[in-house]
């Protein structure tokens, strides 16, 4: 039976009525007269019937008592005149509901009335209202004979039991015979035959007192009367359970009929009952968890085709970015070569990079190392550009666990366009590597956060590889710790919030245990690096126009999805979504994701430093990408109701991110293909090299004998030693040693460290030790180019001679410039 379905009791078999009554209370929370589902199904359908009206009764007793009005009782077998007005029944003259929440109303309502409503009557005067009808005095039905009072079960003999079913009259509705059509469509339920024990056809249950008539004749007094059927004797209402559908759900026409309902009061003189309790409401204090999000089948397939289609967006947006090694690329692949010819042939390292590097020098390096050496730079760089893919998967697996697929498609639409997504994938350094493995910790720990043991910890050792391989990871990871407890509160409640706490030691033991391991060389480098790093001097204006450009659209929007989950959860009416929770902790949630987004902004700002910046904005933004799905959800609307301002946000975050801002920082830097080719033939062993950015040509010179990195030195430092054993730093450095000829090749373009270029320009064409060998023009972009300036040191017999011819000139215009002075003064 529906919950709020109207029951006719003319449906003369009872079983037919016992089967709808424990369908619908099949997941009933109490049980029927305190018996179980077994022990009811077993007994006689008398006895069920009974137990069932005698909970509904109570029910309405209990309603009756907080605040209801109970209807007056019958005078001599009738009702009142005055509950009567007009000749129509007292529920017709109430408000029927007009909205759905109404109805659902009504609905609840019903059960708790207590003035039994009486049909319209227009019988003659004298003529009795009949429970069944408008008959006269005294008439029953069924023929019964004379002084028979009318029962409320139907025109039964004198003495039947309210609780005989037996004697229950026959439709006289349409609507009545509609349900009765319905219920016996379904496979009838057969009762087990009676017993020894068992009460007679037509007898009343053992200890149920026979009625008795009324004084004057004409019925059953109001003690008697049946408190669970209606005053016309057609019609029974059982009640609706409060886990009933949304009130949407509930029609207008079925709330109307409820309004009809109401139930008459019964004593229980000799009558031992177990009555079932007096409400069937949950308590209004008990936590119900909310259910686990579990997406169909071919939802979960048209995601991962959709999801495909952006992944092949993304690596397409970073392979169309062309240069040359970039310094930071070429000095991590070099060392990674180092590192395997130390570890595997015991070579010697040229420097400790443990004390310089911000990331292991064992972990990526190595790895990178190891794919160069089958592909080169394009395979490294091949390396980085799947680890970017997969962390735009992981968060796309990552939103659908938090909200649904659609924000996890939102999620990754949008971030597989920012800048630093597509930059980095392209790019062979630590930061995709470190990225990838906080994206996997932040999908470990969501995956497993509602387990029922603490998988979650596995995370633990992945978090503290991802700061291991890149150090200035370790901002990000308290949101992994967090991100456990946010995901488990819904289901998991005040347990949750252990989670961070346990997930927090679990990766500070393990990066503990790695310092010592490592030694004083990595800590040391920690604090230099990340840490304690030296201040620049980037003004705070150059900072702000940098993070508003490269990541205040990706901002903006999640922003609005923190704001929009918080008002309200879902984007449409019944939409399939994670558990929420309560507005606390959506409000908590929201807030963390989007503000781990300006992590990286203030430590730039802190150190007064863009350096790594274009990088390390990435990485907020990801944890920030799960509420700019719900915000670019929210835009685009229920039912894709504004798809055209979802595009338009989405075009702009491609127009910002992957063609403008990536392809501008890729050609930032000089294209060294044909200055290392120039600069090859220019080698000779044991010769120094001064070069602006000599990790670019060790890379790619590695294979020369004459190339090793202890020949290259940069023009950022210098500590010069001369021939009287003073060290010499700084510009007077640089001065002295190009006097004394100690480079044997000098290239520079005037860029990256523009103060000692121009001094080492104004140098060596002062010097006749050096010549200027060749002027290389490199092209990063088709409007972007660079001049590399290569001045070579002379032979010992060229030198000599450049020496005397600049010598005789000077000498020439030394001996005119007296005798012209002298013309002059004669003059």
């Amino acid at each position: 039976m529906r919950r709020g379905e109207v029951l006719t009791s003319a449906d003369a078999d009872p079983d037919d009525r016992w089967r709808l009554v424990r369908d619908r209370d099949r997941d009933a929370a109490p049980p029927i007269g305190g018996a179980s589902p077994a022990t009811v199904d077993a007994a006689d359908p008398n006895e069920r019937w009974r137990l069932v009206r005698r909970r509904d009764y109570d029910a309405a007793q209990g309603a009756s008592r907080n605040g209801r009005t109970t209807a007056e009782p019958r005078q001599n077998g009738h009702l009142p005149n005055d509950h009567i007005p007009n000749g129509h029944s007292p529920a017709a003259t109430q408000p029927r509901p007009d909205t759905p929440a109404e109805a659902s109303t009504a609905t609840q309502r019903a059960v708790t009335k207590d003035t039994p409503p009486a049909r319209p009557s227009d019988a003659p005067a004298g003529t009795r209202p009949d429970d069944n009808g408008d008959a006269p005095a005294g008439t029953r039905h069924h023929d019964a004979p004379a002084g028979t009072p009318p029962n409320d079960n139907g025109g039964g003999p004198a003495g039947t039991p309210p609780d005989d079913d037996r004697g229950l009259t026959q439709p006289t509705s349409a609507s009545l015979a509609d349900t009765k059509t319905e219920a016996s469509r379904n496979r009838r339920w057969r009762p087990r035959r009676p017993r020894g024990n068992d009460p007679a056809p037509g007898a009343p249950p053992d200890g149920q007192p026979t009625a008795e008539p009324s004084q004057n004749g004409h019925g059953p007094s109001a003690s008697q009367l049946c408190p669970d059927m209606l005053s016309d004797a057609d019609t029974v209402m059982f009640p609706a359970i409060v886990m009933a559908p949304p009130a949407a759900l509930v029609t207008t026409d079925v709330a109307e009929a409820n309004a009809d309902v109401a139930t008459q009061p019964r004593p229980d003189e000799g009558t031992e009952i177990i009555s079932a309790p007096a409400t069937l409401l949950p308590a209004a204090d008990d936590y119900r968890p909310e259910e686990s999000y579990t997406p169909s089948r071919r939802r979960t397939m048209i995601s991962r085709l959709v999801l495909l289609a952006i992944l092949c967006l993304q690596a397409i947006m970073s392979l169309r970015l062309h240069n040359t090694a970039f310094e930071d690329e070429a000095l991590y692949l070099y060392a990674g070569h180092m590192e395997i010819a130390h570890l595997l042939h015991g070579a010697s390292l040229q420097g400790n990079y443990a004390a310089y590097f911000s990331g292991s020098p064992v972990l990526y390096p190595v790895l990178a190392a190891a794919v160069d050496s089958i592909g080169g730079l394009a395979a490294a760089r091949g390396l980085s550009l799947l680890e970017m893919l997969a962390t735009t998967a992981l968060l796309y697996s990552l939103t659908r666990r938090l909200f649904n697929e659609r924000t996890g498609l939102c999620a990754a639409l949008l971030y597989s366009v920012t800048m630093s997504v597509i930059f980095l994938g392209n790019f062979a350094t630590f930061d995709a590597s470190c990225l990838f493995l906080l994206a996997l910790a932040a999908w470990i720990v969501v995956r497993t956060a509602l387990a029922r043991w603490p998988i979650f910890l596995m995370a633990a050792p992945v978090a503290a590889l991802a700061v291991a391989t890149k150090y200035a990871g370790l901002m990000f990871v308290p949101t992994i710790a967090l991100l456990p407890a946010l995901t488990a509160w819904p289901l998991r409640r005040r347990r949750a919030l252990l989670y961070p706490l346990a997930f927090s030691a679990a990766v500070v033991a393990i990066l503990y245990g790695g310092l010592r391991l490592g030694g004083s060389a990595y800590l040391n480098a920690v604090q230099s690096t990340t840490t304690s790093r030296a201040s620049g001097s980037t003004p705070l204006s150059t900072l702000l126009r940098e993070s508003l450009d490269w990541g205040g659209l990706w901002f903006a929007v999640a922003v609005l999805g923190t704001v929009a989950y918080v008002w309200r959860p879902r984007t449409e009416p019944g939409e399939q979504l994670a558990p929420a929770g309560s507005r606390l902790r959506r409000a908590t949630m929201g807030t963390i994701l989007t503000g781990t987004a300006l992590l990286a902004p203030i430590y730039q700002a802190h150190i007064h430093t863009d350096v790594s910046f274009q990088k390390h904005i990435g990485f907020g933004l990801f944890f920030a990408a799960p509420m700019a799905g719900v915000g670019l959800a929210r835009i685009v609307g229920d039912h894709f109701r504004r798809p055209q301002l979802g595009i338009a946000v989405w075009c702009a975050a491609l127009i910002l991110g992957g063609l403008t801002q990536a392809s501008q920082l890729y050609s930032g830097w000089p294209n060294s293909q044909k200055f290392t080719q120039t600069l090859a033939h220019y080698l000779r062993p044991g010769a120094r090299y001064l070069v602006e950015v000599p990790e670019v040509p060790i890379y790619y010179l590695r294979n020369h004998a004459d190339a090793q990195p202890s020949q290259f030195y940069s023009t950022f430092l210098i500590f010069y030693v001369d021939k009287q054993g003073k060290t010499l730093t700084g510009d007077a450095g640089f001065v002295a040693a190009v006097k004394q000829g100690y480079f044997q090749v000098i290239a520079y373009t005037g860029t990256i460290t523009p103060s000692v270029d121009q001094l080492l320009g104004r140098t060596l064409r002062a010097d006749p030790a050096y010549r200027l060998a060749s002027v290389v023009r490199s092209y990063s972009s088709p409007y972007t180019f660079w001049n590399y300036y290569i001045w070579v040191k002379r032979s010992p017999v060229t030198h000599q001679r450049a020496h005397t011819v600049i010598r005789h000139r000077t000498a020439t215009h030394e001996r005119q410039a007296p005798s012209k002075a002298t013309r002059q003064l004669e003059s």
